[in-house]
């Protein structure tokens, strides 16, 4: 299976990276070798690498490559890339990010690429995620909130990825928030119900809501390996690239 996906979000803070690490450490389990990349990530604070996305995804597979491929663009302030580049006097260059995924994805079977926000988040002054999801050829799979507003902006991501023709494999729903209350569960199974009649892909979920995040990362991702949401995502993963040419 030599292929690649997408994680991308219908926001920030959804649990891309959470999905992303658990897919991969997934695979890896399953006897395939995994490459992960985060292209770009905002709000590394200096000195403080460690405890980033990339670092985290690089981590949760023991891979050799340096963190500098792994994410080629990284910024401490946490805004848009595009603001957070020109506000370091730098520019990203897309190219630069696909020379370095093919580069990647020509030493494993599979890659797991994480996004950074939403698709329609900025990264040049005429690119957004989008747009490098086009040019890295890449199918997506989408993480939302299970709870109340996932609905609305599911479907606005579902329906601007269809717009540009990009492929998709499921959407997965997560939990950002304890779901305590009679009235927070009967909205999270409402999100459930019309996203499983509306989004036109596979809806997996939702993830369960996991406390103390992100100090233990490792096992919550460990533990999320087993889940059936994350096996189910594997194996749709592995139907797509048995369709791929």
């Amino acid at each position: 299976m030599n292929h690649g996906i997408f994680i991308t979000g219908t926001d920030t803070g959804v649990g891309k990276t959470l999905v992303a690490a658990a897919l991969a450490l997934h695979l890896k389990k399953r006897g395939r070798s995994v490459g992960v990349m985060k292209p770009i990530e905002t709000g590394c604070s200096a000195g403080k690498e460690a405890w980033s996305d990339a670092a985290r995804l690089r981590s949760i597979v023991e891979s050799e490559e340096p963190l500098g491929a792994v994410c080629p663009y990284s910024f401490e302030l946490p805004v848009a890339p595009l603001t957070a580049a020109q506000l370091s006097d730098q520019s990203i260059n897309p190219d630069t990010i696909k020379k370095i995924y093919r580069l990647l994805s020509s030493r494993y079977e599979c890659m797991v690429v994480e996004g950074v926000g939403g698709v329609h988040v900025p990264i040049t002054k005429r690119d957004n995620v989008m747009d490098l999801v086009k040019q890295l050829r890449l199918a997506v799979v989408i993480v939302g909130r299970s709870g109340l507003g996932g609905i609305n902006h599911a479907l606005l991501t579902i329906e601007a990825l269809r717009r540009k023709k990009i492929p998709m494999i499921a959407l997965v729903l997560n939990r950002t928030e304890p779901v305590r209350s009679g009235l927070a569960r009967a909205q999270e199974r409402s999100t459930v119900e019309v996203l499983r009649k509306q989004a036109g892909v596979p809806v997996l979920g939702p993830l369960p809501y996991e406390s103390g995040m992100p100090g233990r990362f490792r096992p919550t991702v460990a533990r999320l390996t087993r889940s059936s949401a994350v096996k189910k995502l594997a194996m749709l993963l592995q139907k797509s690239a048995r369709r791929s040419p």
